[in-house]
């Protein structure tokens, strides 16, 4: 009981409010609701912006991203191009080495043979000059043989021909 006797009390004094009091409450509170009402209004415009702030941004994102995508792809397409290019170069060179090598040979081939075709004219050469040298000693021995021989006729002419004329 004591507890009914409480809860009706409690219930008068909160409905026991003077009315003057009552209607000045109500004045501040429904400017205290418009108040309300216009932070409501402009916290929503300012909502509203900020998802527009992030749609803008979410696209700007999504064209960044694609365009790091088309980035990536080509710069993966040029490291591909170039690893082909290298390789083709590296191809290039060592067939260059090869054909450098090759021509080395020849030319290491083309001394050799002229080098034994020079010490061959060399030896034709020196046996040449051998045989001439020998040839112009027999010629030579031939005409002092000549030449003593005839001078010796001819001396042996003079001395007739003194001994005759004496």
């Amino acid at each position: 009981m004591r507890r009914t006797i409480l809860a009706l009390a409690l219930l008068f004094s909160a409905v026991a409010v003077p009315v003057s009091s009552q209607a000045q409450e109500s004045v501040s509170d429904s400017s205290k609701i418009a108040q309300l009402a216009e932070d409501q209004y402009n916290q929503l415009r300012r909502l509203v912006w900020l998802e527009e702030s992030h749609q803008r941004m979410a696209a700007d994102l999504e064209k960044l991203q694609a365009s790091s995508d088309e980035l990536s792809a080509q710069v993966q397409e040029t490291l591909a191009r170039l690893a082909q290019s290298e390789s083709a170069i590296n191809a290039t060179l060592e067939s260059f080495q090869q054909k450098f090598d090759e021509q080395n040979q020849t030319i290491a081939d083309v001394q050799e043979v002229l080098g034994s075709k020079m010490n061959q004219m060399l030896t034709y050469l020196g046996l040449g000059i051998v045989v001439a040298l020998v040839l112009m000693f027999f010629v030579a021995r031939q005409a002092a043989a000549n030449a003593v021989e005839k001078h010796q006729a001819n001396w042996n002419a003079f001395q007739e021909h003194l001994f005759k004329s004496k």
